[in-house]
């Protein structure tokens, strides 16, 4: 059995360290016609998962992150992210929309991987977080693997080396 206990899993008396990403973050098909609506439903599943302490403090960093800075990197790619003190851990979590969506009022985008990080602690972490997936969304069959992707566990073990 798991039990939370200081951001740690506890499973047979061994404390584990949570995983950035597993299966519940990831979801395909994601319905939804705005950024901020596949954000708020991005927050949901983290937020139904224990990573959140205050979902709309995360939601709210996360947006005005968005209007200081768009997040979408080109290759139909937005990162959403921010560094706030409504995350509980940090979090890597991945939508395939089931349509694209424009991102920023400026590009299409149709994958998005959302990123929280606890604040003041996290220090860097989610600029460390955002340059591995920089360097592995560069590439033509990276991405053609999580649009071919069916599984949660494809994703996972595409992304769990950040």
């Amino acid at each position: 059995m798991k039990t939370q206990e200081s951001g740690n899993l506890r499973k047979g008396g061994k404390v584990l360290a949570e995983k950035l990403i597993d299966n519940d973050f990831v979801m395909f098909d994601l319905e939804a016609d705005s950024s901020e609506e596949v954000i708020r439903k991005m927050a949901d599943v983290m937020e139904q998962n224990d990573r959140l302490i205050d979902k709309e403090t995360y939601v709210a960093d996360v947006l005005h992150r968005e209007k200081v800075s768009g997040t979408a990197v080109g290759f139909s790619v937005a990162t959403p992210h921010a560094k706030s003190e409504g995350v509980k851990c940090e979090t890597l979590a991945f939508a395939h929309l089931k349509k694209p969506i424009v991102w920023d009022g400026r590009e299409e985008v149709s994958i998005i991987f959302m990123i929280g990080v606890p604040s003041p602690a996290a220090g860097n972490r989610h600029l460390e977080i955002l340059a591995s997936l920089f360097r592995k969304v560069i590439y033509d069959d990276f991405r053609e693997k999580l649009v071919e992707a069916k599984k949660p566990e494809e994703i996972v073990s595409l992304l769990e080396a950040l």
